[in-house]
């Protein structure tokens, strides 16, 4: 998926700010533990589609939960099915009552049999994610961080742009995707400082209530994901401050790392020719 979830995974993994950094790091730690690890995590993705406005996509009827895959158009009465109209993502099907999924509580829906069904609106379409609990236990291995390093809480100078510059950019999966360039961190790192730029989803600053900043440097390919990490810092919608501190000790792979079924930005990073011994290492448990 393309940077609105890594704008959603900064939201999940920041909601619980503490006085002290290394808190922050330990509910990073825990945050992304549960987003690899959880039911409806990184390693219980199963399957992914895209429905365009007023498309639809299904469940097969008679397949076993672990080989169950989406399917093209409405299929049966008998089957699991996913409409996308109005705005509206209806799935319903055999034990499963009508139901918005953009609506429902964390836009799932469980299914018998064990399988759940998650919606995200994804620019004029809808991507449906379908999860299997019991790919955890054979796919997730466990995750590895660098130890924590007060050394890298640092306070960065931001100098926002007033007009957020659209920037496309491909991604993983050979697809366009565009983000804004909302201004550019100043970040001190060993003596030396280093301008990073800043993306948003958003292009209003009445919305903005973060910077999202793409990296790589020289531990990347080695003991960090070779096509970056992740760091953000979040503040009021509207108001970013001239200073901030970014806590290095979060960082985190871009998500395709994990998995294929995620698109992840390739040419939005900045390169920073130090070692960045701070937050996911690579490869994960899991690979």
């Amino acid at each position: 998926m393309r940077a609105l979830l890594y704008s959603a995974l900064l939201l999940g993994l920041s909601c619980a700010a503490h006085a002290d950094p290394r808190q922050d790091w330990d509910a990073f730690r825990a945050g992304m533990i549960q987003q690899a690890s959880g039911p409806t995590g990184m390693y219980a993705i199963q399957d992914v589609t895209v429905i365009a406005a007023g498309a639809s996509a299904h469940l097969p009827a008679g397949q076993k939960p672990a080989d169950t895959r989406w399917a093209k158009d409405d299929g049966g009465k008998d089957e699991v099915r996913v409409s996308y109209r109005d705005g509206k993502a209806i799935i319903e099907g055999p034990g499963v009552a009508a139901t918005d999924l953009l609506k429902a509580k964390d836009q799932q829906q469980a299914l018998p049999g064990g399988l759940t069904v998650r919606g995200t609106a994804y620019e004029n379409s809808l991507k449906v994610w379908l999860y299997n609990p019991a790919r955890v236990a054979t796919h997730y291995k466990g995750m590895s961080f660098f130890p924590y390093d007060p050394k890298g809480v640092v306070t960065a100078t931001f100098t926002r742009k007033d007009v957020p510059v659209g920037v496309s950019h491909l991604d993983s999966r050979n697809h366009t995707g565009l983000m804004y360039w909302i201004g550019d961190v100043q970040l001190p790192i060993q003596g030396k400082t280093y301008t990073l730029r800043a993306f948003n989803k958003e292009r209003d600053w009445s919305k903005i209530n973060h910077v999202l900043m793409f990296v790589t440097d020289k531990t990347s390919k080695k003991t960090s994901y070779g096509g970056g990490r992740a760091v953000g810092v979040m503040f009021e919608p509207g108001a970013a401050p001239k200073t901030m501190t970014v806590n290095l000790n979060t960082m985190y792979s871009f998500l395709c790392a994990h998995s294929d079924y995620f698109n992840c930005p390739i040419n939005l990073t900045t390169f920073v020719p130090v070692e960045l011994k701070y937050g996911e290492k690579y490869p994960p448990g899991g690979h």
